[in-house]
């Protein structure tokens, strides 16, 4: 399955949970804890904490900071309960409205204000979700971010742009939804061509460049500070790479998954040293376990910077258990020892079989025999010329005796 290419999510959904007026009066009320308001609706001076007060009325109340007289807020209440309009002032001037229906939820479009009077948010919700076309602007007017949020998952595409109006984030759906306010439709390559889209941070830096068909990256490029590629990633038909590089431009690490399975699973990662020598691979496999596909670990090397191998370990399954093979070497490419274990666990093994460890020279230093329960039963150990020193039978209170053929 192709991955569906998201920068960002930046849907700002602010969620309102249903309470009671008084409860919500009440946490309204902490926006404004250092002032002490006097509240009039209709020119009657009311109590929003005192229901008595307001019961069966309908109209709009002021509530103003009781020292300077300043508004601090307005609500509306209909018949008694408080739904509909509500603004927030600070120091006497309009900063933020929106309206709640009758369980206490945000309903309705919602804005907020700069100082100077422009709008800088407006959003639309249905019972305290985000939904529709959401705006935002920066305080001198210029567009900041605008996205669509619809009730399905994938209906959902956002753009944001820097103060010099470059654009700085993007989210594509599965089909165009910003117009006409934004043309998602060439921007996400929803039209006869891919799409190349560039994006950048606040100061002006190229932090990003995608490819893009149909609302899905087939190309991209992350950037350091100093323009040098930080991470690439490519989709084809049958596979998703992705690359990271140093700030020096040296590939450090290789992650390929195999995307013609659905979801796509991981097949093969690789890591590099800062001079560019190959320090470890892992390779990736299916296979089934209790009726079911897994992806599992298949070998994983490790290297020397010489570029000699310095130890492979290949796992398998034979639909009982796990267990792994493993070979080290030194690093002039001789085999050092070799063993098997059987997984029991993610964090337990037990050796098994015969396990043996070489000198540099390639000869034959010891033999340790392992039983099925992982218990060891026998040790040789030879020297250089192939003489054998020791052959002793291993018993489980840790005592031994000589190995009679």
């Amino acid at each position: 399955m192709l991955a569906k290419f998201i920068l960002m999510r930046v849907a700002h959904i602010k969620l309102f949970t249903p309470i009671a007026s008084v409860a919500l009066l009440s946490a309204l009320s902490m926006s404004n804890a250092w002032a002490i308001e006097e509240c009039q609706l209709n020119k009657e001076s009311v109590s929003p904490a005192n229901g008595s007060t307001t019961a069966g009325k309908t109209g709009i109340m002021q509530c103003r900071d009781k020292d300077s007289g300043k508004l601090l807020r307005e609500q509306e209440l209909r018949a008694g309960v408080f739904m509909g309009l509500l603004r927030y002032y600070k120091d006497g001037v309009l900063y933020k409205e929106y309206s709640v229906n009758e369980r206490g939820n945000r309903d309705g479009k919602a804005r907020e204000f700069a100082p100077s009077g422009q709008v800088v948010r407006e959003e639309n919700y249905v019972n305290s979700n985000s939904r529709g076309l959401q705006r935002e602007w920066y305080p001198n007017g210029v567009v900041r971010r605008i996205s669509f949020i619809g009730d399905a998952p994938k209906e959902k595409a956002s753009v944001r742009y820097t103060p010099d109006k470059q654009l700085a984030e993007l989210e594509c759906a599965d089909k165009p939804l910003l117009a006409p306010h934004v043309n998602d439709a060439a921007l996400c390559g929803f039209q006869s061509k891919p799409s190349v889209v560039q994006l950048f941070n606040d100061s002006g830096r190229l932090k990003s460049q995608f490819n893009l068909v149909a609302g899905v990256s087939q190309q991209s490029t992350y950037f350091h500070e100093n323009g040098k590629p930080d991470t690439t990633e490519e989709l084809t038909a049958k596979q998703r790479i992705r690359k990271i590089y140093s700030d020096t431009g040296v590939l450090r690490k290789e992650t390929i998954w195999n995307v013609t399975e659905k979801p796509a699973v991981l097949e093969r990662e690789v890591e590099y040293h800062e001079s560019g020598a190959k320090l470890r691979e892992q390779i990736f496999a299916i296979s089934e376990k209790d009726g079911r596909k897994q992806n599992r670990l298949q070998t994983e090397a490790s290297f020397y910077l010489n570029g000699q191998s310095k130890s492979v370990e290949k796992f398998s399954f034979d639909g009982k258990e796990e267990s792994k093979e493993t070979r080290r070497y030194f690093d002039n490419g001789q085999l050092a020892s070799t063993g098997r274990y059987i997984l029991d666990g993610r964090y337990s093994s037990r050796a098994v079989g015969v396990h043996q460890s070489f000198s540099q020279s390639g000869k034959l230093l010891s033999e340790s025999f392992y039983d099925d329960k992982g218990r060891i039963q026998r040790e040789r150990l030879l020297d250089e010329s192939g003489k054998v020193l020791t052959d002793d039978l291993l018993f489980e209170d840790g005592s031994r005796k000589a190995y009679a053929k």
